[in-house]
């Protein structure tokens, strides 16, 4: 049953796709090719019904209605294809942007595509184009700015997807800007929906246009467009003469079913500031010496942090941590599912969620920046993309890491991560599940961090595969003088491998020493 409707839909499109073909087809083609009389009868032949000679009749000045029908037709679709491509540009432009700034941003470019939206689209064109009267340019502004909102609420919810994925939060915790957020991520995940919601909205300004030409305010007569030969049918109408608005008619149903068929319908985050509280304090809180809550010598001091998740049930899911890690240390966190080892994790990163509620401090030293691999190496990455060019985009923003050293290019990077440089030039999905976490890795070494945090880096791996990405993450600290904080369940992983510096257990928000928890 679901290949039979997935090969009727198939169907429908294809015979869409040919009929649109077949309609732009004879726009262009016909009026070059009719035979010279056909197109000039002159008087003796006006108001002809159909006939053999002219298979459309012929209007009130004896020209052939086929040929003025594909004269018409092109006018309307070159008018309608302007006005949808500068809409498409309008409403690509405000979603991706409104989706990457989020925040104010959003909100005041939203209510700017509501308040278009709110005005009628005929009342707001016409006003437009009566000012410009028989100007072309006009009638393709006017058709654009007032049909953007749609692509511009389509592009933003396709974009406020890929926006809320890891490989994003990723990019921006590496210091990606809004800008290069919707360069690099959204802009080749939306084209697709915003080029089908232009391509949806060629009819919509087809009809658009011939209303108002139909109205006397469109294009003039002496350049015919499928609503002025609507127009000028009138008169002969009560004649009997029903081709000359017959014919125009079906044109324009003709390209809103082909594009009809071609359509779908066929069956603010929590940021943690260098230096400054995270939650709600005195306005001079901020201003208390590092060492309440670490050393000098510590890249990553975190100190009485509280992290709730508002929703359903509160649930404070960090409840009083402070930790501190020093240039080339490796920190485990282990516990069970739950415990808020990652809502640590997203804290030190700045990944909060928007809802939660945080207090405490997080501070990184002095030039400090984090590197995040998230649980899902997967989710590192946009699935759409080969691995080099996202790689290549965190060694854009990146910055000198430890001991001032930078990696050169994408092969460099790969080798510090212990993978094969030419694993970059493949998709995320054709790796293996050790592959891509070392690419992982790589990604959140990419903008040369002084702190990587790992989240549950061994997950999905055997025995050997979780032995090997620990020993890598103990290499990067001991060569480059990363201090590294990472958190697992997979308690024996860490007790074998004997990487850790510091092995601490995380159990309902709070941290403890495993020694004491072995002691008690």
């Amino acid at each position: 049953m679901r290949d039979r409707a997935v090969g009727r839909v198939a169907g429908l499109r294809a015979a869409g796709g040919v009929m649109l073909v077949a309609v732009v087809a004879f726009a262009l083609v016909w009026p070059a090719i009719a035979p010279a009389d056909m197109a000039s009868s002159g008087y003796l032949s006006a108001d002809l019904p159909p006939t053999w000679a002219h298979p459309m009749g012929t209007d009130g000045l004896g020209h052939d209605l086929s040929v003025r029908v594909a004269q018409a037709l092109r006018v309307s679709l070159a008018v309608a294809a302007g006005a949808a491509v500068l809409a498409g540009v309008l409403g690509v432009a405000v979603g991706a942007g409104a989706a990457a700034c989020g925040g104010r941003v959003d909100a005041a470019l939203m209510r700017c595509t509501d308040a278009v939206a709110a005005v009628p689209h005929l009342l707001a064109t016409v006003v437009v184009v009566a000012l410009f009267r028989g100007s072309l340019a006009a009638i393709v502004v006017a058709l654009a700015l007032t049909h953007w909102p749609a692509v511009a609420r389509v592009v933003r919810a396709e974009a406020q997807q890929i926006m809320a994925s890891q490989y994003v939060a990723a990019s921006r915790v590496a210091g990606a800007s809004p800008l290069q957020l919707a360069r690099w991520h959204v802009l080749p995940a939306v084209v697709g929906q915003a080029g089908l919601a232009m391509v949806l909205m060629i009819p919509h300004a087809v009809w658009h246009e011939s209303t108002l030409s139909f109205l006397g305010i469109g294009m003039p007569p002496e350049r015919p467009s499928l609503g002025t030969l609507v127009a000028l049918s009138q008169s002969g109408l009560l004649l009997g003469r029903w081709w000359p608005l017959a014919f125009p008619t079906a044109a324009l149903i003709a390209v809103t079913v082909a594009v009809a068929l071609l359509g779908p319908g066929t069956p603010g985050r929590g940021w943690v500031r260098r230096g400054v509280p995270v939650g709600d304090h005195a306005p001079g809180d901020h201003h208390r010496d590092d060492d309440e809550v670490g050393t000098s010598r510590a890249v990553l001091a975190v100190g009485d942090l509280v992290v709730t998740h508002r929703g359903p049930g509160t649930v404070t899911a960090v409840d009083g941590v402070s930790l501190r890690i020093a240039p080339g240390r490796v920190v485990a966190i282990i516990g069970p599912s739950g415990a808020g080892k990652s809502s640590l994790l997203d804290a030190c990163a700045g990944l909060t969620p928007a809802r939660a509620i945080t207090a405490g401090r997080v501070h990184l030293g002095p030039g400090g920046s984090t590197g995040h691999v998230p649980q899902s190496a997967a989710s590192a990455f946009t699935p759409t993309r080969h691995l080099r060019g996202q790689l290549e985009e965190g060694l854009a923003v990146g910055r000198r890491g430890p001991g001032g050293r930078r990696a050169p290019d994408v092969d460099a990077l790969c080798r510090l991560a212990g993978v094969d440089p030419a694993l970059a030039d493949r998709y995320p999905h054709q790796l293996s599940g050790g592959q891509l976490r070392r690419m992982a890795i790589a990604a959140a070494l990419s903008t040369n961090p002084t702190v990587l945090l790992a989240d549950e880096p061994t997950t999905g791996l055997d025995a050997d595969l979780a032995l090997a990405v620990l020993t890598t993450l103990r290499r990067l600290a001991d060569d480059t003088g990363l201090a590294v904080l990472l958190v697992t369940h997979d308690h024996a992983a860490i007790a074998e491998s004997g990487v850790a510096d510091e092995v601490l257990e995380m159990r309902g928000g709070r941290l403890r020493p495993v020694a004491e928890l072995v002691s008690s």
